[in-house]
């Protein structure tokens, strides 16, 4: 390693990027690692319906669970009543999950 300077009050002075591997220092990785995000068109608003939809499900899920739980009800009782309850308000392309 090259000379350590200090800093008057005696810490080390700071190298920026001293520290780093040699493709990283040069930016080649960076250019050759990262996709365009043009390539990448990540997912459908469909996609995302479902998975949020599916996501809130199961937090619904699991409050009544909870719920049902610090009530003395076994585990799955209420969630099966809510979930005949939710399933009337299921909407397309959900029914599969």
């Amino acid at each position: 390693m090259a000379d350590i300077s200090t800093t008057p009050s005696g810490l080390p002075v700071r190298v920026p990027q001293a520290n780093l591997a040699e493709p990283l220092r040069t930016g080649e990785a960076d250019a050759a690692g990262r996709p365009d995000e043009e390539d990448d068109p990540g997912r459908s608003p469909e996609e995302i319906k479902q998975i949020m939809g599916s996501y809130q499900r199961g937090t619904r899920r699991g409050r009544t669970d909870a719920a049902g739980a610090a009530n003395g009800a076994p585990a799955g009782a209420a969630s099966a009543a809510a979930s005949g309850a939710l399933g009337s308000h299921a909407e397309e392309g959900e029914e599969g999950q």
